[in-house]
């Protein structure tokens, strides 16, 4: 076998490219202190991937400098082997830990808000799984359970079309 060759991968084909992609990423919300410090990582699509470890090591930072939420001190971002820009934000489907909704919302207008401002947004999905989910379109935010409103949340998040879906917790 060659030494160079991906092992699961079949004689003639070369390695996907990775849908995500880190080099030497460094980022600090205080001088000296680094949440990030010259991060390395290169993943390929079609896997669900999981970020563990204490509070305060950097996952959700990695997450928002990924989705373009943060900017990075240094270090590369590439999505789909293109580097970081608002082109490359546009695959990227982000869950934050927050809900970011306003409670006076009815379900129904966050469905209209999200085919208005993602053209990847499948609405027919969302209604589809809300519907699954026995929760009502009519409803305000403020209305629905904790619950309720987290799976509004990623439910809209997952009927995008992204190439890269980030879930903060």
């Amino acid at each position: 076998m060659d030494a160079g060759r991906t092992p699961w991968l079949p004689e003639g084909l070369d390695p996907p490219a990775p849908i995500l992609s880190c080099v030497n990423l460094n980022k600090s919300y205080i001088p000296a202190r680094p949440v990030l410090h010259n991060l390395n990582i290169s993943l390929t699509g079609g896997k669900i991937v999981g970020l563990l470890g204490p509070n305060g090591c950097g996952k959700s930072t990695l997450l928002k400098l990924v989705s373009g939420i943060l900017v990075p001190d240094s270090g590369t971002i590439e999505v789909c082997g293109v580097p970081q820009s608002e082109a490359t934000n546009a695959l990227i489907s982000f869950l934050p830990e927050r809900t970011y909704f306003n409670s006076w919302m009815r379900v129904e207008q966050l469905i209209e808000y999200f085919s208005d401002f993602f053209a990847d947004f499948d609405e027919a999905m969302a209604r589809k799984m809300l519907s699954d989910l026995s929760i009502d379109t009519s409803a305000k935010l403020k209305t629905l359970s904790k619950g309720n409103k987290e799976k509004v949340q990623l439910v809209l998040v997952m009927s995008r079309r992204a190439k890269l879906y980030l879930l903060d917790e």
